[in-house]
């Protein structure tokens, strides 16, 4: 056990030691190369894997048997970061996957890793594979849950965002750690080597406190990053009647994703004495608002976090309609727009507010201009459109 535990702790130490070092490279060569392509970070990911593995190589192989042992480590090791680079940069290149982290190439390259970490002995591959995978998973596992409390605590607690930066900082912490951990503990299965305690040579002390430093950093920064962005998609509505009688009907336009209705409108808040149902008329579906007196309906729908999306991000702006409009591709329309709207009553007031938001920065909203009065029957009302990018 205390062979496990001091291997499982250099391991953790020694991924992070790569880290550190491997990403500080990946910023700078995505940084030099960007302005002649956005697909070279497959590239980037290459080069920052050899040197992750490499050094968590040249670290855990001088703690499993000395010098001689950490130079055929980091050999192997590097050769196995490059291939799960390569391997992750394609599967990046052909939308596979998708990168939500910063660190989940990293977790997805162990899971080709292994076999290589092993190789020749069939018994060592067996053995590294599973290790891997497993730390990829349990890894990938715990960034991710990192991912979804901060979108979640942001997204409905105004008031959580420091315990959502100190949970975005300590689980991709306990991923990496656990994952190298893991590794190492393949490690010691398939070498059968017990722990020695060797004194460190002062290079691979300076390498790992660096390593290690910059690896904080770049989880401090990534979660600031992380932070402005760590927000669901939303759209909010607002609809405001008042009549002169106190009796009112209308019949408003509403929201379509994939020409159906969003659900919020079966969730809606209605302040004053009111009824609403979604129903079909001749202009299309639209939600029908009886009662009496001042209304106020508010509703509000998350949707999925399209930060690292651009698709997603394309069909949130460009993929709704509204029901008694012909309007489409709302999110490039600057000029107002005409949507049919029916009332019952002569003289009724009404407002009605629509804000879709990235969750990131960007927002598109459609808009009554003022207070509009209504006559009876349909008519045609004209929506401003507006929208800001952060």
């Amino acid at each position: 056990m205390k062979s496990l535990r001091s291997y499982g702790i250099h391991g953790a130490l020694g991924l992070l030691m790569g880290i550190g070092a491997g990403y500080t490279v990946f910023y700078i060569i995505t940084a030099l190369t960007s302005a002649i392509s956005s697909k070279l970070i497959g590239v980037s990911f290459a080069f920052a894997f050899l040197i992750i593995y490499g050094l968590f190589g040249l670290y855990t192989g001088y703690i499993f048997g000395g010098q001689k042992k950490s130079s055929v480590f980091s050999k192997t090791y590097a050769t196995a970061g490059i291939f799960g680079g390569l391997l992750v940069a394609f599967l990046l290149e052909g939308e596979f996957i998708k990168m939500n982290s910063l660190f989940d190439p990293l977790f997805i390259s162990l899971v080709f890793a292994g076999p290589i970490l092993g190789f020749p002995k069939i018994k060592n591959m067996v053995i590294m594979t599973i290790s891997c995978c497993l730390g990829a998973v349990l890894g990938y596992s715990l960034n991710t849950s990192s991912l979804n409390i901060v979108l979640y605590i942001n997204s409905v607690w105004t008031q959580g965002a420091l315990f959502a930066f100190f949970i975005k900082i300590l689980f991709p912490l306990l991923a990496i750690g656990l994952a190298g951990a893991l590794i190492a503990i393949g490690i010691y299965f398939a070498e059968g080597t017990p722990y020695a305690a060797r004194e460190i040579p002062q290079y691979l002390k300076n390498t790992r406190a660096a390593g290690i430093f910059m690896a904080f950093i770049i989880l401090f920064s990534s979660g600031l990053m992380f932070m402005d962005a760590a927000k669901y998609a939303n759209t909010d509505v607002s609809i405001d009647i008042s009549s002169a009688d106190g009796n009112t009907t209308v019949l408003v336009p509403v929201i379509l994703e994939n020409g159906t209705v969003m659900e919020m409108y079966g969730n809606s808040s209605i302040s004053g004495n009111a009824v609403s149902e979604i129903i079909d008329t001749d202009h299309g579906k639209a939600y029908k608002i009886k009662g009496s007196g001042p209304i106020e309906i508010k509703m509000t729908q998350n949707g999925e976090w399209i930060a690292p999306d651009p698709a997603a991000n394309e069909k949130f702006f460009n993929g709704f309609t509204l029901s008694t409009s012909n309007v489409t591709r709302f999110g490039e329309i600057h000029d107002p727009i005409d949507a049919w709207i029916y009332s019952e009553e002569d003289g009724v007031m009404f407002s009605m507010s629509i804000k879709r938001n990235s969750g990131w920065g960007r927002e598109v909203s459609i808009n009554t201009e003022g207070k509009e009065k209504l006559t009876r029957g349909w008519q045609v009302i004209r929506l401003s459109m507006g929208g800001y990018i952060e």
